[in-house]
């Protein structure tokens, strides 16, 4: 489990500060699509144009650098590649693409990097024109428009993914809240992990629930959430909704009781240790609460 540290309050009605940009520097494409395949080779520069305009839209890049060789501004680089394929059965056809994004940093190090390798792919259906009403050259190049913009949808597709998850981190404590309540996804999993790093402590009786979340990933992200924020809370949710049974789950569960700290942990602790029947268990918890005795020591802190 990855827990988060905690930082200092947050107002409710404030969001940080923005983090440095980056700006944008060439987008290129490469078309891996295997020869004789689909409808032969695509036109490059529409592709890379319209993943360049999506980029710019996110607001993740600042002004691009100056041109004397001395800026010191960082510069993101993407490079992109795609195949297509496509399958047909009678008048109707299945067009499909798959489509990779690499961004990178130069300087690699510099605030606001972005390092990502992202991918995707899909499909879409349409019917083949006659060739009574259609030449052979349109339809080869109604085709090829078919194709690209499907290649652009999925480039598109990649970036919004690319930047929901990251402008969530500056959104303003609603937006984050909106997110942590949506049904799943990858969106939510951020809100959970910016509500911990920005203390935004209105979200944890949210957070308290998700403790119990069907999903074994959101469980873990709220659990670290809530310690980051030092909510003591979570210790009575659980070893209230926790099965003794479950060695998995006791592992984190105790190293999570004794971060999260307080009398409740250590009478768990101390029970666990005296009482459960699997061995490692019970040494674990005994090692758990010997950490934690140890660090309500050194700050002086009472039981």
């Amino acid at each position: 489990m990855t827990t988060v540290a905690a930082g200092g309050g947050c107002r409710r009605n404030r969001a940080p500060a923005a983090l440095p940009r980056p700006a944008l520097g060439s987008v290129s494409f490469r078309d891996l699509t295997p020869p004789g395949n689909a409808p032969g080779e695509l036109a490059l520069p529409p592709i890379e144009d319209a993943v360049r305009q999506r980029l710019l839209a996110t607001g993740l890049f600042g002004p691009p650098p100056a041109t004397d060789a001395g800026s010191s501004v960082p510069v993101v680089r993407v490079r992109g590649e795609f195949a297509i394929d496509g399958a047909v059965v009678g008048s109707k056809a299945a067009a499909r693409a798959v489509v990779r994004l690499r961004l990178d940093t130069r300087p690699s190090d510099a605030p606001g990097a972005i390092e990502e390798d992202l991918q995707g792919q899909g499909e879409q259906l349409y019917v083949i024109p006659s060739h009574d009403s259609h030449g052979e050259d349109k339809a080869l190049a109604a085709q090829r428009e078919l194709y690209s913009n499907l290649v652009i949808r999925l480039g598109r597709d990649l970036v919004d993914g690319l930047a929901a998850p990251r402008k969530l981190r500056e959104a303003a404590p609603e937006v984050v809240h909106a997110a942590l309540m949506a049904d799943g996804g990858e969106l939510r999993g951020e809100a959970i992990r910016v509500a911990g790093q920005r203390q935004l402590r209105d979200e944890v009786p949210q957070l308290l629930k998700l403790l119990n979340d069907p999903d074994e990933a959101t469980r873990d992200a709220a659990l670290g959430a809530l310690i980051a924020m030092k909510e003591r809370r979570a210790v009575t949710e659980l070893t209230k909704t926790r099965s003794l049974r479950d060695r998995r789950e006791m592992r984190k569960m105790l190293e999570a009781v004794s971060l999260l700290g307080g009398q409740e942990a250590l009478d768990y602790l101390s029970f666990v240790a005296a009482s459960h029947d699997d061995e490692e268990i019970r040494t674990e918890a005994a090692t758990a609460k010997a950490r934690l005795e140890r660090r309500q020591a050194e700050s002086g802190q009472t039981k």
